[in-house]
């Protein structure tokens, strides 16, 4: 199996030539492969099996911002942060929103083939990561 891993490698990079689906799980802690269609990776964001397993509520923000190593956008804002994909079929944006105390709130996934942001369930646990 080592064998072909170069040449399936290349084409993933055909299908997602720039971000990979596995990119978003590795930041997020939820399950894809890069052997699933876009349509697919946004029906399990939009609905995850699982909340997230790297994002916790009410974390820090610096906590929750260090997740997102592999977005090609980070922006911040007093009280977001934006993490951004880009894919052909467009950005997958995760939009992060904190409270007054710089903790997380919420999680948001937005793209143009959604109707609205979608939030992503978080664990309500108060332990970090």
């Amino acid at each position: 199996m080592k064998l072909f891993d170069p040449l399936m490698r290349l084409m993933v990079r055909f299908r997602y030539p720039v971000s990979l689906p596995e990119d978003i799980a590795s930041d997020l802690g939820i399950p894809l492969t890069n052997r699933i269609s876009f349509d697919e990776i946004l029906q399990v964001l939009t609905r995850p099996p699982t909340p997230l397993t790297k994002l916790i509520r009410f974390m820090p923000r610096e906590e929750a911002e260090w997740h997102f190593k592999t977005a090609l956008r980070k922006e911040f804002f007093s009280h977001n942060s934006l993490f951004s994909y880009y894919f052909s079929e467009g950005w997958v944006e995760f939009l992060l929103q904190y409270d007054d105390h710089s903790r997380l709130r919420r999680v948001y996934v937005r793209h143009k083939s959604l109707k609205r942001n979608c939030e992503i369930p978080i664990s309500q646990s108060t332990k970090t990561l």
